[in-house]
């Protein structure tokens, strides 16, 4: 009876194991006592193309437009050689390509050029052992490829074997670490030495830093291959969502905020419920659309960047016309970053990243700017980063806007658009083209531009229920 015991409870043990680490193999894990996080890859994900910010986890719905979207490989052999130069040159914005609204301070300008790296350098096989107060301070890199390629019955078992590694290298950088703050430096090794030279940024005794290092390792998982295929995407919309934001005299640099969100992936959802490539949560974006169980203009990319250009213009409006602050208050919210500026008596946003925290403020909202940044730079020098790099194709679009409700299908149908280019254009609707709902009057459709004057022929023939903007 005892042994029978024995076995159901270790039986229950791994299947509670088992589940948890399913629930949560992509997400930032907290590893108690010694503040240690971790970001795993985004193996839970329905749709490859998709990837988590950095500071948590995608669950991505099956994406209509992705679905057969070729993986479009980088051969590193035909890929320029990025030395360290070249990167400082970028982030410098050496060609005058960024406005300077986005020039990076001083101040933040290493910890911008660790999520550089992380966006350029380091695919989702590498993990970086690094530190969550100072992320540019890198003690490590662990290279998980071999342990992901090995044979398994499962997937999650190779992702298993992968944290352990990487959990027990932190391990034993730990223990260096702690057995660093006694030593004579001159006692290093080569190792400690190093990373003794990069803590030289950091004011303080040397043993608070050292000890409190050691307390505050994070790892990193690389985001190269995720941002890639975001480039690849991106060319999609980008176009049109530059033209929103200067109809909206707003600068471009801010439609490469997605890079950061979602990596422009339409059918990305966060676990708490943001969609989109904007990364809308419900309440916020029901203020700017329609967001319901029937349609949900979040998937929309040109719907959700004018909602997106409003709010931004609005956080601008209200921060002092700041965008390093408008763009903090996108993902920590326009009081939050009040608040930041009220206790360190600062409108400087490099200050308040590198200064302040709070139980809100925490890591994902004090590496948001520099993460934007990163990705502005990385996106606006893609051609020195990716000289190989092939493209989506542009949608060009037009609008039109509904009359009178009609059923979905229908409409597809009265404007001669297969399914397929309906969603293309429209991804918001795919509920509702599935179900066949009605579509209300006064909805506004997008159309390929190209189709504009079939669809008018079309339309003037069989009805007058659609009006083209």
């Amino acid at each position: 009876m005892l042994n029978r015991f024995k076995t159901l409870r270790m039986t229950h043990m791994f299947l509670i194991s088992f589940f948890s680490f399913m629930a949560g193999a992509a997400t930032v894990l907290a590893l108690q006592p010694h503040n240690f996080t971790e970001e795993m890859s985004p193996a839970t994900l329905q749709d490859e193309s998709a990837r988590p910010p950095f500071w948590e986890a995608d669950e991505t719905e099956n994406d209509p437009l992705d679905l057969n979207l070729e993986v479009l490989n980088i051969d590193p052999e035909k890929s320029p050689e990025i030395t360290n130069e070249t990167v400082d040159n970028i982030l410098s914005d050496y060609e005058h390509r960024i406005s300077p609204d986005f020039q990076i301070p001083d101040l933040i300008f290493n910890q911008t050029k660790f999520w550089f790296r992380v966006y350029t350098e380091f695919d989702s096989t590498k993990k970086i052992i690094h530190d969550s107060l100072h992320p540019q301070i890198i003690y490590d890199v662990v290279d998980v490829s071999d342990i992901l390629a090995q044979p398994a019955r499962a997937a999650w078992l190779n992702n298993v074997k992968a944290q352990k590694a990487v959990s027990k290298r932190v391990s034993e950088i730990r223990r260096k670490l702690k057995k660093m703050a006694r030593m004579n430096p001159k006692d290093m090794d080569d190792e400690e030495k190093g990373w003794l030279q990069q803590f030289d940024e950091i004011k303080g005794s040397r043993k608070k830093i050292i000890l409190t290092a050691a307390r505050s390792m994070r790892v990193q998982t690389g985001q190269k291959d995720f941002f890639e295929r975001g480039l690849s995407i991106s060319s999609r919309y980008l176009d049109g969502m530059e033209t929103i934001f200067k109809q909206k005299n707003l600068p471009i640099e801010l439609t490469r905020l997605p890079f950061v969100e979602s990596s422009f992936v339409i059918g990305a959802t966060s676990k708490v419920g943001a969609a989109g490539i904007w990364q809308f949560m419900p309440g916020v974006g029901r203020q700017f659309m329609i967001v319901n169980s029937r349609m949900d203009e979040r998937r929309n990319p040109w719907k959700a960047t004018e909602a997106a250009a409003k709010l931004l213009k609005e956080n601008y409006t209200i921060l002092h016309k700041s965008w390093g602050l408008a763009l903090t208050a996108y993902n920590h919210g326009p009081a939050g970053v009040r608040l930041a500026m009220k206790k360190l008596g600062t409108r400087d946003i490099a200050k308040i990243v590198r200064s302040y925290r709070s139980r809100n403020f925490d890591f994902a909202s004090a590496n948001f700017y520099t993460c934007f940044l990163a990705a502005l730079h990385a996106q606006m020098y893609k051609d020195v980063l990716w000289s190989d790099h092939i493209y989506e194709p542009s949608l060009s679009y037009e609008v039109v806007k509904v009359k009178k409700s009609l059923h979905s299908q229908k409409l597809a149908e009265m404007m001669g658009l297969s399914a397929e280019q309906f969603l293309l254009y429209n991804p918001e609707l795919d509920r509702s083209f599935k179900k066949n709902d009605l579509i209300p009057r006064g909805y506004r459709l997008f159309i390929p531009s190209e189709e504009k004057e079939s669809i008018q022929k079309t339309v003037a023939l069989r009805s007058n229920s659609i009006v083209i903007q």
